[in-house]
């Protein structure tokens, strides 16, 4: 049986609320707008997609020994921005600068799963949490104004890798912890 399964990295609290209080006071309460709920604000490591169940316990030991290596990360948002299919904005999401010890752990998971038969990512890795999906109603002229603010530097340590399981349902998709591992402190 397959199961749609991803690595993410946690995000603290603290960093979330700074990043929507200025959301709030950039553009206010916009009508219409489903932003990610904050169970869904993490930052996609590696994305498995459809994951053979009797497996899992392969895959569990596999990031327990990477987060093994690992001690907990110093990151900071960077930007707003938006990825696009044409010109329709598609996913607005916030960066991360780049960290060193984040795009080893990264590469490693890459390797890792590749040697399990997963597929290699092709596009270079650009840290970033989705903050909303385009469903083509919002003022998306106000949302991507975000993109000219220019952030205040938010600073956080992020220690927390979840493997997950995705369940696509009609008009979202629901995600459910299969285990957490925390990096070193």
């Amino acid at each position: 049986m397959m199961i749609r399964t991803f690595v993410a990295l946690e995000i603290p609290e603290d960093p979330l609320t700074q990043l929507s209080n200025i959301i709030r006071d950039k553009i206010g309460e916009l009508k219409n707008v489903k932003w990610e709920s904050s169970d869904k604000l993490h930052l996609t490591l590696k994305f498995l997609g459809d994951t053979k169940k009797e497996l899992i316990d392969t895959y569990v030991s596999a990031i327990e020994n990477i987060c093994k290596k690992y001690d907990s990360l110093d990151l900071s948002f960077n930007r707003f921005g938006v990825f696009k299919k044409g010109n329709d904005p598609k996913i607005f999401w916030v960066g991360l600068n780049e960290n060193r010890k984040l795009n080893e752990m990264v590469s490693e998971i890459e390797t890792t799963f590749s040697e399990f038969g997963f597929e290699n990512e092709r596009r270079k890795f650009q840290p970033h949490i989705t903050l909303l999906r385009f469903r083509g109603y919002e003022d998306s002229e106000k949302i991507l104004s975000l993109t000219e603010v220019n952030l205040p530097i938010i600073k956080f340590t992020a220690d927390k890798i979840t493997f997950y399981v995705s369940k696509l349902l009609p008009g979202a998709s629901v995600y459910r912890s299969i285990k957490d591992f925390y990096l070193k402190n």
